[in-house]
This record gives C-alpha cells, structure tokens and sequence, in this order.
C-alpha cells in the first residue's frame, strides 16, 4: 500500500458482463423474475409487492445482469461490483480453486459454508490466458 491508503497503480484490468455473453440464460432469467413478481402480485392482492419481488430478485443476480471490473496490482486483487466493492491482498490467499469460468481466491484453507465473505471469485473475461498468468505470478508456489 502507498502512503495514502490507496492501491498500487492495476497492472491488468478487465471486465465482465455475463448477461451480455449469454443473452439467452438473460432471458431465462429476466422472465423468470417477472414470472415470480407476476404471482407475488398476484397472491398478495398489490402491484407493489411485485415491483418490490423484481428489485429483491434483480438485486440478488445483479452481478449476473450487469457489468463489474477487476483489476490485479502488486499487492493484490480488487472487485468492483455495482452495489459494491471488493478487494484482498495477495498476502491473505491461503486456497486458489480454478473452475471453468474463473478463479476463487480464499483466505481459508479448506471449504466451509462460511467462505461467502472469506473469498473473492473472479471472473476470467476474455483474455483468460494472461490473467491467470498474472494471478499465478503473485500467488506462492504451493498454491499454483
């Protein structure tokens, strides 16, 4: 970290907008959340708790919806989601899981149903390749 708190500068950014890539599970998606406000209007009699289902439903997929960035400096990894921020420092990983379509990064050693705000999943995007590259340059040799 420099002397005001800020990170270094990102050797690599990128983005991902999944809903973009995969326009038909979007679709799926998007209809299934109005199908479900539909029905919770429906049961409880008021528009208002339909609109109310699609912004909790939306809310909870918005990663999936819409675009978030990354970026990998020197002294870490930082997410930036749109109803948040994320980020851990390379000093913290204790377990790298790599999976089809990205790359888990924990400060557990093992899996546990509490890993949820222990890990940082990220996303590979396009150039997949180099950010593995750059991820595995950062990380100790016991856990590439």
């Amino acid at each position: 970290m420099t002397g005001t708190n800020q990170p270094p500068p990102p050797l690599w950014t990128w983005r991902v907008h999944p809903a973009a890539k995969r326009p038909r599970a979007a679709l799926f998606a998007g209809a299934v959340i109005l199908g479900f406000s539909l029905v919770a209007a429906w049961t409880f009699g008021h528009f208002g708790w339909g609109v109310l289902s699609a912004a909790v439903l939306f809310a909870s997929l918005n990663q999936f919806f819409l675009p978030s960035t990354f970026a990998i400096d020197e002294s870490g990894v930082s997410a930036n989601f749109p109803f948040g921020s994320r980020r851990m420092e390379w000093k913290h990983v204790r377990r790298v899981e790599s999976g089809a379509y990205g790359v888990a990064l924990s400060m557990s050693l093992r899996r546990t149903w509490l890993n949820a705000r222990r890990e940082l999943r990220l996303p590979l995007g396009d150039d997949r390749e180099r950010t593995l590259k750059l991820i595995r340059s950062h990380l100790p040799p016991e856990l590439t």
